[in-house]
């Protein structure tokens, strides 16, 4: 199935200590919006996520299938060979980083340059879902993820870019519908206006959420985020790690992204009852890329 993650799935069942049966147990009686096609590697993410607690799982399912379901602008048309998808591609930058050593999934996000007109939200806020799914494809349930932002390019005029529905979308799925324990999220080169950046988010923000949100200026002392989250060996050069630079990290993602393309297109012919966009076939393909329009 080409829906399916890419994760393996015994591995990662003996590694989080989930059961089965459990993963059984989420499929009866069915849940109301949830394909009955949902695979038992798609179901080990939520109820890693949920602590193993059937209940809470269920709810967080229903939950991620409505959000997807009410926020068609942030979760369909993901093909990534779309032009809004390349756009985002190539003013941003977007990738998973590996494992932490607790075991934590790390999810990187900056903007590549600094001018304001070229940040379309709702698109940039698809990709970087886009980006989290194919972690979770790569690398299945974990105890937990780190979003690590970059605000480097980030300047006033962004803030004018924002639509505050896709917002409230952005916190709600994030925070409520994610198949992952959301464990900190962490701000590097921090703005001097972020005061500004709070006030507009912080009325769609969880307390608890507000309580992992780490912020780190561009001259802070890192040796204890070293120690307590993200090793050095783990971290993009210009973050002061070992890793690629952040621009080869993100190019090796479009790879990635590419090999992803069949998933993405088949998740959301899932969701949608098979309503969705279909793989163009090859000859298609080169025959639209060959097109140009005056």
């Amino acid at each position: 199935m080409e829906h399916d993650l890419g994760y393996d799935l015994a591995e990662a069942l003996a590694r989080e200590d989930l059961s089965r049966d459990d993963l059984q147990a989420l499929r009866h009686p069915p849940i109301e919006g949830v394909p009955v096609t949902i695979t038992d590697k798609q179901l080990a993410c939520f109820l890693d996520a949920c602590d193993k607690n059937i209940d809470e799982t269920r709810k967080v399912l229903k939950i991620y299938y409505e959000a997807r379901k009410n926020g068609p602008e942030l979760f369909n048309n993901r093909d990534p060979h779309s032009a809004a998808i390349q756009q985002c591609l190539q003013n941003q930058d977007y990738f998973p980083l590996p494992p932490t050593p607790s075991g934590y999934s790390v999810v990187f996000h900056r903007l590549k340059n600094s001018r304001a007109s070229n940040y379309h939200f709702d698109e940039a806020i698809k990709t970087y879902f886009m980006t989290i799914d194919s972690c979770l494809y790569s690398q299945g349930p974990r105890p937990g993820i780190i979003f690590l932002f970059d605000m480097k390019n980030v300047g006033l005029m962004h803030l004018t870019r924002i639509n505050m529905s896709s917002i409230r979308k952005f916190f709600h799925y994030l925070q409520d519908g994610l198949p992952a324990k959301l464990k900190a999220i962490h701000v590097m080169n921090v703005v001097s206006f972020f005061d500004k950046i709070l006030y507009i988010i912080k009325p769609f923000i969880h307390a608890e959420i507000l309580n992992v949100l780490y912020l780190h200026t561009s001259n802070a002392n890192m040796d204890s985020f070293y120690e307590e989250w993200i090793p050095k060996s783990g971290l993009p050069s210009d973050l002061g790690g070992d890793l690629k630079s952040i621009d080869e990290l993100h190019q090796d993602h479009l790879k990635e992204f590419e090999r992803l393309r069949p998933y993405f297109l088949a998740e959301e012919r899932q969701r949608n009852g098979d309503a969705g966009p279909q793989l163009i076939d090859e000859s298609t393909d080169r025959m639209m890329k060959s097109l140009s329009i005056d």
